[in-house]
């Protein structure tokens, strides 16, 4: 048993604690009620089709219709059920269902820790590790949480389900990892990982019965997708660039310790490729120890150690698998995908699950010291470092949302569709049906309604001589700075505005979301803005500034952009 000192033990609820208070402050500060992307088909579209239908089929077609690649039935079942009790579709709320799932996982390695019956401070690894802001765009997007998120916590409380050895257990298990198959594809890896937990209990009957039901929702879950969304070229990549699919594996495994994602890609992934091959044969090791010698192993070990040991074995299977199918499928896109904040969620859940196992199997208190504080010391330094980098980013990423909301409100495109598209019609429609039949409102965030009336209204006849733009054509893009305009802070919000005779846009200042001016809230150096061709539609721009929320902050330049 480890002992913890008396002060040690009065703070370790509060030292608990903090991390879980600051992840939900942070989504309580930068969780905005705008969609984005997938999310106005996914939601908005979606909901549109089910309010239209009254046959209980339609509806349940409806709901189990792919979406891309996917089909998200948690995520349209929690869209309709907060339909029915507030009358509204929130992405914000959306996105605090979603937080439950990450506190549902977090109670469930508190449960697991719980019967290792060590003191409350050798839990403190978990939640630093698990409940920070690295896969921010995951935990704060509604579309990847209500699929990552959700999808992860389904399958992990299947396997604790079937970590009891029930028989109802196992019937619980069997609906939950279900509704985990059709919530987001990689839960359909549930079945190879509960595959696993009956496998090693010898439950041979359960085990032919699950696999039998997960052939059957895997051949229903693909039977009608209309492509195989070019997943197909992955075989082609992979045949050409063997090297990358197996290093990207490692760098997926290591990614919980993506310490400068400011670099280029190759000096980024050295320190999580260099971590994925420690973190595999430490897996790997704890795997044997668990499991030699079958079945001895696990049939003549305490319940609470067996229970911990199918747990552990059901969670290595399907994060494993995901690591091998996001390595094959997924470097076609770049390297950087391996650490793309969307997928951050898993590596988090692998370092958990390790850091719990090795307290499981600790053959005495010398080695559960080591172990308790080398956990709390990676921990504080992942959560910090993880704070450090990802804040800015995530207010950024609010700014351009509320920006890009304004342009869909005003403009009927900016929510990530190109004008002239197919899309770009559908979102426009989507938009403006949900905003007559009242279930969506554009929030009011970084424009008041001066404001909002001021950026409206006619460009003056007066420009500021003192405001000086240069434009850069990069692609698809004007790349818009000055180096002699105002000053903007890094506790402000500024964007560039470009507006014609019947449009007005905004596109977010990013340089004051730098560490420095945004930490310190000092002046950005300069300022510069990504003015999005395929977001506007032809006509003759002029270029102005807007510091919020005062009308009084919004000035313009003799600078012009043209589109075609």
């Amino acid at each position: 048993m480890m002992h913890v000192s008396e002060p040690l033990k009065r703070i370790s609820p509060v030292l608990i604690a903090l991390p879980i208070v600051c992840f939900t402050g942070l989504l309580l500060n930068y969780a905005v009620n705008v969609p984005w992307m997938d999310d106005v088909e996914s939601f908005i579209g979606f909901m549109l089709t089910y309010l239209k239908t009254d046959q209980l089929s339609d509806k349940i077609y409806w709901l189990f219709k792919p979406n891309n690649e996917h089909r998200i039935l948690f995520a349209k079942l929690a869209t309709v059920g907060m339909h029915s009790l507030t009358g509204e579709v929130n992405f914000r709320g959306l996105i605090f269902i979603a937080f439950g799932c990450l506190l549902g996982l977090l109670f469930y390695f508190f449960r697991i820790f719980q019967s290792l019956r060590l003191p409350l401070l050798a839990f403190l690894p978990v939640p630093l590790l698990l409940l920070q802001p690295q896969f921010h765009l995951t935990s704060n997007w509604a579309i990847t949480a209500l699929q990552h998120e959700a999808a992860a916590f389904l399958v992990f409380s299947s396997l604790y389900l079937l970590a009891e050895q029930t028989s109802k257990r196992f019937g619980g298990a069997l609906l939950v990892q279900l509704l985990a198959s059709f919530s987001m594809s990689n839960g359909l890896f549930g079945w190879v990982a509960g595959a696993g937990v009956l496998l090693v209990q010898r439950e041979f009957k359960k085990l032919a019965f699950w696999l039998g039901i997960g052939a059957a929702a895997i051949f229903f879950y693909f039977h009608d997708f209309a492509n195989p969304q070019g997943n197909e070229s992955s075989i082609g990549f992979f045949l050409k660039n063997p090297h990358l699919v197996f290093f990207g594996f490692f760098t997926f495994l290591g990614g919980q310790f993506d310490f400068f994602p400011e670099a280029e890609i190759f000096r980024r992934s050295i320190l999580p490729t260099l971590a994925g091959f420690a973190l595999l044969p430490t897996l790997l090791f704890l795997l044997w120890k668990m499991l030699w010698p079958w079945p001895k192993s696990v049939l003549h070990a305490p319940i609470d150690l067996a229970k911990r040991r199918y747990f552990f074995v059901g969670g290595y299977g399907f994060l494993l698998v995901n690591a091998v199918v996001v390595a094959f499928l997924r470097p076609r896109f770049g390297y950087s995908v391996m650490l793309i904040s969307n997928y951050m969620l898993y590596p988090s859940l692998l370092v958990c699950l390790i850091y719990l196992n090795l307290l499981s199997e600790a053959k005495n208190s010398k080695w559960l010291k080591r172990y308790v504080w080398g956990g709390i010391g990676i921990g504080t330094l992942v959560w910090g470092v993880m704070y450090f980098w990802h804040l800015p980013a995530l207010a950024e990423r609010k700014q351009r949302i509320e920006a890009f909301a304004f342009n869909q409100k005003h403009n009927g495109n900016g929510l990530g569709a190109m004008v002239g598209t197919t899309y770009g019609t559908f979102m426009k429609q989507w938009m403006e049906g949900a905003v007559s039949q009242g279930f969506y409102r554009y929030p009011d965030n970084m424009f008041t309604s001066s404001a909002e009336k001021a950026l409206l209204a006619p460009i003056p006849t007066k420009l500021d001589k003192n405001l000086q733009f240069k434009v850069e054509e990069q692609g698809d893009s004007f790349w818009v700075s000055s180096f002699d305009g105002p000053v903007v802070r890094g506790s402000q919000r500024a964007c560039v505005i470009v507006k014609s005779a019947a449009h007005t846009y905004l596109f977010p200042i990013i340089t004051q979301f730098r560490p420095r001016p945004f930490y310190l809230n000092g002046p950005a150096s300069g300022l510069a803005a990504e003015v999005l061709k395929s977001a506007l539609y032809p006509g003759t721009y002029q270029v102005g500034l807007y510091i919020a929320p005062d009308p009084s902050g919004i000035v313009y330049s003799s600078q012009q952009i043209t589109i075609p």
